[in-house]
């Protein structure tokens, strides 16, 4: 029989590894927040996460739960349309009209993405932490 001393510790790295890579997704859309295109199929389309749940079959054998930890489900493309700006010396504008498309990514929307992803990050790092100290407390009352 095998005693899990850390419960929890397998559902929080699910999340941290969920967590990572909605920030990397939020960075790529700030990366790319002044990416010029030409027309409307040109321009940088916003990626978001979208997080599914574990089962606890997919994570490990123990019926006791059934959830078992978090997912990326999709890198889902926000369909908002482009912001024409009027920019005549770029060199992706139109001759005629002197028009850019600018991605429709807000600083702020993805400032606050960040912020909240790694706020949730921290937590369940905590969590994991928190986890560890209770598994050596347990086992030094049996010494």
């Amino acid at each position: 029989m095998s005693i899990d001393l850390i419960p929890g510790s397998k559902i929080s790295s699910t999340a941290l590894r969920a967590e990572r890579m909605r920030m990397e997704i939020v960075a790529n859309n700030l990366a790319n927040v002044n990416s010029a295109g030409s027309n409307e199929d040109d321009v940088f389309k916003r990626k978001i996460a979208v997080f599914d749940s574990v089962f606890k079959d997919e994570v490990n054998d123990n019926p006791a739960s059934e959830l078992g930890g978090v997912k990326l489900k999709e890198i889902a493309t926000d369909e908002r349309g482009g912001v024409e700006v009027y920019a005549p010396y770029h060199p992706k504008a139109n001759k005629e009209t002197g028009m850019i498309m600018m991605p429709n990514i807000s600083p702020i929307e993805e400032m606050l993405d960040m912020i909240t992803a790694t706020r949730a990050y921290e937590a369940n790092l905590s969590i994991m932490q928190e986890g560890k100290k209770m598994a050596e407390k347990t086992i030094t009352m049996f010494k």
